[in-house]
């Protein structure tokens, strides 16, 4: 037999873990913004540098392409370092979509690193594997915040990892990059701001 209280026990359980989860997604939906546009501007940036329109050192511009939004995205962190107040308990499904989203940041910068510094960036593969590992973030992230549009999201993050990996080998590469981080990372971000709950 099967206990009404603990079947509302469960939906309400539910509901306040999707509610945590839009409500992560909506509060820092503006490091989506700030990513997508700074790396925006580092495609665009070389694109310019290979085109020969401008000269920069493409490893000072990603430097600060990669550097800067890190800072944006850890202010939080930086903040509580120079506070003596103690630690909130942060809701699990919070802590899931920060870890989600942390541990595929870590994992894409350290391995653009390691790419750049072993000189196969020109290989043109790495573009792609961001762009499918950004389709299995926003994927997930969809699921945990019950927000079915991130599917959308996803599935144009790995047509743009074909493409990518289509384009590996021409320069065409590099505006198609800026394209799908404005369209599929800052554009969502955005909406994901609009769109968060109201403070109460």
């Amino acid at each position: 037999m099967i206990d009404d209280d603990s079947v509302r026990d469960d939906i309400a359980f539910i509901r306040r873990a999707i509610e945590q989860g839009r409500g992560y997604a909506g509060s820092h939906s503006l490091d989506l913004l700030v990513w997508g546009v700074a790396l925006a501007a580092g495609y665009v940036g070389t694109y310019a540098t290979v085109s020969g329109w401008w000269r920069i050192n493409s490893i000072w511009l990603w430097a600060a392409c990669i550097g800067l939004p890190w800072l944006y995205s850890l202010r939080p962190l930086l903040v509580r370092l120079f506070r003596s107040e103690p630690q909130a308990t942060r809701p699990p499904m919070a802590e899931a979509l920060q870890m989600l989203w942390f541990g595929c940041g870590i994992f894409l910068s350290t391995f653009s690193v390691v790419v750049i510094v072993a000189g196969d960036m020109r290989q043109g593969w790495f573009s792609a594997v961001g762009a499918g590992t950004m389709g299995v973030v926003f994927f997930v992230s969809s699921y945990l915040c019950n927000l079915p549009w991130l599917r959308a999201v996803a599935i144009g993050w790995w047509i743009g990892m074909l493409l990518l990996y289509g384009l590996r080998h021409r320069i065409e590469v590099l505006p198609l990059s800026a394209m799908l981080m404005l369209l599929l990372l800052a554009l969502p971000g955005f909406l994901l701001w609009r769109r968060r709950p109201a403070a109460t």
